[in-house]
């Protein structure tokens, strides 16, 4: 059987040497795929890659038909949106001839590999429009949904007005109207992918019933994903951390909707009502200005520590030797952090938002708490700081549940039977 993949990151054909932070699922899962299927990866590349011959933006890589580990990869040349200017243009002119020339690629692709099934992952970016074009199957591995998350884009009392005009920079300022609309069309465009694909994997229900919103015909499987390696690894199992001091732990990404602003919020809890002695690692590519104006603390004054992007391991370790994991965001499906901690055996607190309840009973396999709330977060925090029994019982029903939940051998067996079912 030949399947076809698009992803939004190349996978396992080049991480650039730029560790993913709490992601890489999908490498996970085209390890343990790519014995099974002859399977292919396309992906879009933001500069020419080396050797490869490009006659412009929307071609494909023309060497990249090359195998490596039995795994043919197509990188797609984005050349569009490269500077200040084609920004600009796309802000005055739309999108629609970009997206032309992508889908043009993606259908070569199609025609040069011939695949039987093509799996598309996420709706993010274009690949799903490719549903309208094609007669292969097409199915569609639901991630995020930017409709929802545009809900949530800004924290609680922020407006657009102040996070476009954050600063007196007007490059600046012109950037940020640049996201806002390239969101606007993003979710309009994403709304087309949903209505044109037929077939869906996903895991929570939070995802099901979006999509139904939209596309009420739609077809659902089960889909569940592969976290990284290291996270199923015994020897980082989580312990609880140090007694006498407590240690927490997220990963997050740059989005606003991530809820860096609600971290520094309970973080000046923490430390102004609670008097607990606590550090907060933080890892992920945060930039913490936007964040520390609006909520008028400083990461340095109410013990955040911003580690950066990590390799997996580093991750992992930290978590094993934390007093537990923390997931602040305003809205996610399926997070990855969160699944790898739970991995772990970690307690969690998380926010009970879009698909997290499917991964969290709460007081079961973690902890809930409202979103954009802090004294609920500090509150919750701090009364498993001081109920050791609990977090050690919470953790080790979690690590159960997520090694079950994130079995890559049944994984793997319930998309090759979605596989059969598309090509019967």
């Amino acid at each position: 059987m030949r399947v076809l993949w698009f992803a939004n990151t190349p996978s396992n054909y080049s991480n650039d040497g730029n560790p993913e932070n709490g992601g890489g699922w999908v490498s996970a899962l085209e390890t343990q795929v790519s014995s099974r299927v002859e399977l292919a990866v396309s992906f879009l590349s933001k500069k020419p890659l080396e050797g490869g011959v490009v006659h412009g933006a929307g071609q494909k890589v023309t060497w990249a038909e090359e195998k490596k580990h039995g795994v043919t990869y197509f990188p797609v040349y984005n050349g569009y949106n490269r500077n200040r200017t084609d920004r600009f243009k796309t802000l005055l002119r739309g999108n629609e001839r970009q997206l032309f020339e992508l889908v043009a690629s993606y259908l070569s692709i199609i025609e040069e590999f011939k695949p039987d099934v093509i799996q598309v992952f996420g709706s993010e970016h274009s690949f799903g429009l490719v549903a309208g074009q094609t007669d292969v199957p097409v199915v569609l591995h639901v991630q995020g949904l930017l409709n929802e998350y545009y809900k949530v884009f800004l924290p609680p009392g922020v407006s657009w007005r102040q996070f476009i005009f954050d600063g007196f920079s007007i490059s600046r300022a012109l950037h940020k109207m640049y996201i806002r609309k390239r969101w606007i069309r993003a979710c309009e465009r994403e709304n087309r992918i949903l209505r044109m694909v037929h077939y869906f994997l996903g895991r929570t229900a939070w995802d099901h019933e979006q999509v139904r919103k939209v596309n009420p015909d739609a077809v659902f499987f089960e889909g569940g994903e592969i976290m990284r390696a290291p996270f199923y690894d015994s020897a980082f199992e989580a312990t609880g951390g140090s007694p006498s001091r407590l240690t927490l732990v997220t990963t997050i990404s740059e989005p606003t909707y991530k809820g860096y602003d609600l971290i520094l919020r309970t973080a000046k809890l923490l430390r102004d009502k609670y008097s607990v002695p606590f550090e907060w690692k933080v890892f992920g590519n945060v930039n913490p200005r936007f964040f520390e104006k609006v909520t008028g603390i400083d990461s340095t004054q109410v013990g955040v520590r911003l580690e950066g992007v990590a390799e997996a391991e580093t991750i992992a370790s930290a978590i094993s030797k934390a007093t537990m994991y923390v997931h602040p965001s305003y809205i996610d499906n399926s997070p990855n952090g969160l699944c790898e901690a739970q991995l772990l055996g970690a307690a969690v607190v998380a926010t009970n938002v879009g698909g997290v309840p499917s991964l969290i009973d709460d007081c079961e396999t973690g902890f809930l708490v409202r979103k954009g709330n802090p004294e609920d977060m500090a509150e919750r925090i701090v009364a498993l700081y001081r109920n050791k029994d609990l977090m050690r019982r919470v953790g080790q029903n979690a690590r159960k549940v997520a090694l079950e939940r994130h079995d890559r051998e049944r994984i793997v067996e319930d998309l090759m039977k979605v596989y059969g079912q598309l090509t019967a």
